[in-house]
């Protein structure tokens, strides 16, 4: 294990298992989760529902936590990961027609549904690609189960993911899960995500700290970069 890479995260999970490794310009990324005005703009899909239906004040815990939290660390991480030459990647949900009829049977029935060419199909403008930046359409909640993101990753030799965006116990740990699956090295920034509540939220995170992945917070991670990554600036940008 390396040596830069602290041996116990906030939840108190065990490394063991986990391989060595390290957050470098050229296998590494910076994979930002359904950050879209569907799901995380209060003005948007599921905030606009909640209001239309007076329920606004059971989503306020999650949308303030977004707005205060979420938000100001990716924009952090982002400059740090451009500057170092890491990949700065999105993954949306988002249907490929106007009527949504390809997503999947639950986000129907759920109706998270971002049809073709909406607003809520798009991610928010303070945190937005740059013009040559990867986004990643799913129809599902997890990326590796609803994209070909595993071939992507694999294309630009991505080894390890740095994870971040919301919902932090439905989208984000069905990507965190599927990613350890399939032998990535995996860090999730507890303070670049959000979940409806603080209890989910941990609870979500303390069982992926058992082995999917590490657990750190976001002056953790940069920390990890800035000492390791050697790279100038993102020339994808």
């Amino acid at each position: 294990m390396s040596e830069n890479l602290p041996k116990e995260s906030k939840f108190g999970g065990s490394l063991k298992g986990l391989p060595d490794f390290e957050l470098e310009a050229g296998n590494t990324a910076f994979l930002i989760i359904d950050m879209q005005y569907l799901d995380a703009h209060r003005e948007y899909g599921i905030g606009a529902d909640a209001k239309r239906l007076g329920a606004d004040e059971e989503y306020e815990y999650y949308f303030s936590r977004v707005e205060d939290m979420v938000i100001p660390n990716i924009q952090t991480l982002q400059q740090v990961c451009r500057r170092r030459g890491i990949e700065v990647m999105f993954v949306r949900i988002a249907a490929l027609t106007k009527d949504c009829r390809d997503v999947s049977p639950m986000h129907k029935r759920l109706k998270l549904l971002a049809p073709k060419g909406s607003k809520e199909a798009e991610i928010l403008d303070e945190i937005k690609p740059l013009e040559n930046e990867v986004l990643i359409t799913k129809g599902c909640s997890g990326a590796f189960n609803g994209s070909n993101i595993d071939q992507i990753l694999g294309n630009m030799g991505i080894k390890n993911l740095v994870v971040s965006g919301v919902v932090t116990n439905y989208c984000v740990e069905t990507t965190v899960r599927s990613a350890g699956d399939r032998d990535y090295n995996v860090v999730l920034i507890d303070d670049a995500c959000a979940a409806w509540t603080q209890e989910a939220h941990d609870k979500s995170l303390q069982v992926l700290d058992e082995g999917y992945c590490k657990v750190m917070t976001t002056t953790a991670v940069i920390d990890l970069i800035e000492s390791q990554s050697q790279k100038p600036a993102n020339v994808h940008a």
